[in-house]
């Protein structure tokens, strides 16, 4: 059993799915509006570090490996670079 099945077993057994505590998004394009969620982050439960699922990896002559952890955005941060 892989690691991430064994945590998605002990999260079902606790009956509850964590909800990420960030998205982790990276630019994909000259714009200033040109960034992509590609993942999420979740705080370790240990409380150390965190813990990163990627979707998907940027590649192309935009990126420029840099990936931001940002709070999840709602409809309000549309308008914020990076977020919408």
């Amino acid at each position: 059993m892989s690691v991430t099945e064994r945590s998605s077993l002990r999260q079902r057994e606790r009956g509850e799915a964590r909800q990420p505590e960030f998205v982790v998004r990276a630019k994909t394009g000259p714009g200033r509006k040109d960034w992509a969620t590609i993942g999420y982050a979740w705080r370790r439960e240990s409380g150390e570090g965190f813990s990163i699922k990627l979707n998907t990896m940027p590649i192309g002559n935009y990126w420029n490996g840099v990936l931001k952890l940002l709070p999840p955005y709602t409809d309000d941060d549309a308008g914020d670079p990076g977020r919408g």
